[in-house]
C-alpha cells in the first residue's frame, strides 16, 4: 500500500504493524547507469516487497550524502547533519502515526551514518523499532557469491546487472571492452582531496563489463524473497535477533 495514495480515513483503518522506507541518493554511476541508481534500486526492492506483503510503503527519500562523487555533473550531496534531521523527523512522524516496525531499505553507503544516528535517537524517544537494511550488503549474499565473477563495487558488475534487470530502459550501452572498468585499492580509510582525485575517475569501482541481466534477476529475486521473509516475521512480532549461548 502506498502511504501517499491513501485517504486519512483509509489510513486510519490499515494495518500499521510494518512500513517500508526506501532511501538512496542522486549521484554519478559510471557512463552507463542513471544518476538515481541507488534510490531506484531501493525503491524497486521495497515496492516488490510491499506488493507481496501488502504493508505500508513510504515515499522514497531520494537525497543522500557523498564525499567523492560530487565531482561529477548531476550529483546532489546533502550534508549528514541535514540528512540526520530529515530521517529523525520521518521516524518520529512514522511513530506518531502508529507504525510499530519501520524497515529502511537503504541503497547508498553514504547514508548509513545519518540513518543509524537517527534510528538510535528515534528508538530512544519513541516506541518505534527501526530495522536498517543496507540491501546490497545484507540481502542475497549466497546468490551474489554464486553468480558474480568480480568484486562488488560501484556501478560494477553487481550494480549494473541489478539496474539492467530492474530498469533496462535506463541502462546505456554497457561497455563490453572494459573501457568503463576501474578498480582502485585503498589501504586504511583515507580522506582528502588528493586521494579523492585518484578514486572513481570514471565514477566506477569494479567491472561493469561482466554484468548481465540474468545475474541481476537472480540477485533481485533472492533479495525480495529475503526481505519478504523479514516482513512476515515482523508481522508475527519476530525480530531479526538471534540469541547465541
Amino acid at each position: 500500500m502506498n502511504w501517499w495514495e491513501l485517504t486519512w480515513p483509509e489510513f486510519e483503518r490499515v494495518d500499521k504493524t510494518v512500513a517500508l522506507l526506501p532511501t538512496g541518493i542522486v549521484e554519478a554511476h559510471g557512463p552507463h547507469l542513471p544518476l538515481g541508481t541507488d534510490a531506484l534500486m531501493a525503491t524497486y526492492i521495497a515496492e516488490e516487497t510491499a506488493r507481496r506483503t501488502n504493508v505500508l510503503l513510504l515515499p522514497t527519500v531520494w537525497y543522500g550524502n557523498t564525499y567523492v562523487l560530487d565531482k561529477f555533473p548531476g550529483t546532489i550531496s546533502i550534508s549528514n547533519e541535514t540528512l540526520y534531521r530529515l530521517y529523525l523527523d520521518i521516524f518520529r512522524e512514522v511513530a506518531r502515526n502508529g507504525v510499530k516496525y519501520l524497515v529502511v531499505v537503504n541503497g547508498h553507503g553514504g547514508n548509513v551514518d545519518a540513518l543509524s544516528m537517527a534510528a538510535k535517537d528515534a528508538a530512544r524517544e519513541t516506541k518505534l523499532t527501526v530495522i536498517l537494511v543496507n540491501w546490497w550488503i545484507d540481502l542475497a549474499k549466497e546468490t551474489r557469491r554464486r553468480v558474480l565473477e568480480t568484486p562488488e563495487g560501484h556501478a560494477a558488475e553487481d550494480e549494473t546487472s541489478e539496474v539492467w534487470a530492474a530498469y533496462p530502459q535506463l541502462v546505456k550501452a554497457v561497455p563490453r571492452d572494459g573501457s568503463a572498468d576501474e578498480w582502485v585499492e585503498v589501504r586504511f580509510r583515507v580522506y582528502g582531496k588528493d586521494a579523492y582525485a585518484m578514486e572513481y575517475t570514471k565514477a566506477v569501482q569494479g567491472y561493469p563489463s561482466k554484468a548481465s541481466q540474468e545475474k541481476g534477476r537472480a540477485i533481485l529475486e533472492a533479495s525480495v524473497n529475503e526481505l519478504t521473509q523479514l516482513i512476515e516475521d515482523l508481522k508475527k512480532g519476530k525480530l531479526p535477533v538471534i540469541k547465541v549461548k
